[in-house]
């Protein structure tokens, strides 16, 4: 029989609120999905409990004459849904088949994670653990079924492993409310005595199926430890996404940028979980006139670096500020895989791939990504055209040598696209220059070379080439052009 482990989180709506705000573990927290002191408390944190606060009965009124110091939030199903599917990405980091619950609970098949851990007390452990790096205290449950690994996470010690053929010996001495009978059924059964599963599991099925309908026939194999159906493994998103309501509205950029942080930090975390790094930013911001604000941050190269993402997203909030106020943030990270690089054994170390890849991702931000990348050929006649692929790291190279023929030797900083400038000539020769950042007069020219290309197009073009050494003590390489001079690269 296969081995399934079930992880959960009790009570994953306060579970989620303070995944958001941890200072709220210590507080006696309340969440209600409607306004006023006549609310009703729809869930509670471990500090309002222990003050007599009941889900379900109290109402928020109530619930301050028992805590005075209170914490009243509002319900925030964005970020259960976040908690829930950071719960998932725990599972999938060990087990490659995993389903989810509607509660939130993810079961994993146990025989897919063999090869990584010891033993199932060990995956226990280390699911505990990395439940924990992406803010959520989790109990995890092993055993031969969902139902059993279900309870076994409920009521165990938070790692409980149930040896394979001691499954009822297990479920014999839980109440019969673990199962969450529906009130006809529980009130008959009380009548008959049952107040154990081990009590339900030795009524005959048949018999009960009679009299209580399908429902306590689906209970009795339930208290025997048998399940419904077989696990039903589904694929999760490649993208992570992480988005919360505000208690008020936002309308400053320091305010937004601190929510921000705790968005990327814990969708970093969980992008950990996989070793892979963020290519992407998708930000949408709910506005307080019930418009959305949309954006896309592509970045220079996938880094898990929260600073430069952080700067990123400063810097395109700041040239592009949100119309109005900000009441709901979703933040989703699209994943890629942290570039590596071999370097070699006898040449210099070069820049870390993740430190490499947060200052393009920063350089992307503040110039755009078309302007950032590695130079390419392209395939044209037309001196002059260039473009940009998406920068590679590559294993670097031990450098070749100049000849030391102790000449000095002039390199051209090609300059894209050229810069028009305004040339006075003399008898068809260049005699003064003058443009933005340089001029002078012409103090040694060498030229015309003519360069003739795509002469079989409509657009083809016929160029003057002139070297000018001017008196600003600067060599310009510049053509000449239907009539227009432009610099096309200065020589350093």
């Amino acid at each position: 029989m296969a081995r399934i482990a079930c992880i959960l989180v009790p009570d994953l709506p306060v579970a989620a609120a303070c995944r958001v705000d941890p200072d709220l573990v210590r507080r006696p927290l309340v969440l209600v999905e409607a306004t006023g002191p006549h609310a009703r408390v729809v869930a509670a944190g471990r500090a309002a409990r222990a003050r007599g606060v009941q889900p379900g009965r109290h109402t928020v009124a109530q619930a301050r004459a028992l805590a005075a110091d209170l914490v009243v939030r509002a319900r925030d199903a964005a970020a259960e849904r976040s908690a829930a599917r950071a719960l998932a990405e725990v599972a999938a980091s060990l087990a490659s088949r995993v389903e989810t619950a509607a509660d939130g609970a993810v079961y994993l098949d146990v025989d897919g994670a063999t090869h990584l851990v010891a033993s199932e007390r060990a995956l226990a452990t280390a699911l505990v653990a990395r439940a924990t790096r992406v803010g959520l205290e989790a109990r995890v449950g092993v055993a031969a079924g969902m139902t059993v690994a279900r309870l076994a996470a409920e009521h165990g010690d938070g790692t409980e492993v149930v040896p394979a053929g001691v499954e009822q010996g297990f479920l014999a001495p839980l109440p019969l409310a673990c199962l969450g009978p529906p009130p006809e059924i529980a009130s008959t059964l009380q009548r008959w005595g049952v107040h154990r599963l081990g009590d339900l599991a030795r009524l005959p099925a048949a018999e009960v199926a009679t009299r209580l309908g399908p429902a306590g026939a689906a209970l009795v194999r339930a208290a025997r430890g048998i399940d419904e159906r077989p696990l039903a493994p589904e694929p999760l998103p490649a993208a992570v996404e992480e988005a919360l309501a505000l208690e008020y509205a936002l309308d400053n950029l320091e305010p937004l940028l601190f929510v921000l942080r705790g968005l990327v930090e814990r969708a970093l975390a969980r992008l950990g979980l996989a070793g892979i790094g963020c290519a992407r930013v998708d930000l949408a911001l709910g506005l307080d006139d019930h418009g959305r604000d949309a954006r896309t941050l592509p970045l220079g190269a996938p880094t898990r670096d929260v600073k430069a993402i952080l700067g990123c997203l400063r810097t395109d909030l700041e040239a592009h500020p949100p119309c109005a106020a900000v009441v709901h943030v979703a933040l989703t990270a699209v994943p890629d895989a942290v570039r590596a690089v071999q370097l070699g054994l006898f040449v210099p170390p070069g820049p870390a791939p993740e430190r490499l890849a947060t200052t393009l991702a920063r350089l992307a931000a503040l110039c755009g990504p078309a302007r950032v990348g590695a130079p390419a050929v392209v395939d044209s006649h037309r001196p002059g055209v260039a473009c940009s692929v998406p920068f590679t790291p590559s294993p670097a190279a031990t450098p070749e040598r100049p000849p030391a023929d102790g000449v000095c030797r002039l390199v051209v900083r090609a300059l894209r696209p050229p810069r028009p400038v305004e040339v006075f000539s003399e008898r068809g020769a260049p005699v003064f220059v003058r443009g933005d950042g340089l001029g002078g007069r012409v103090v040694g020219a060498a030229g015309p070379w003519r360069i003739v290309a795509e002469w079989w197009s409509e657009d083809g073009i016929a160029r003057d080439y002139y070297d000018l050494e001017l008196t600003d003590g600067g060599v310009y390489r510049c053509y000449q052009e239907r009539g227009g001079w432009y610099l096309d690269g200065v020589y350093d």
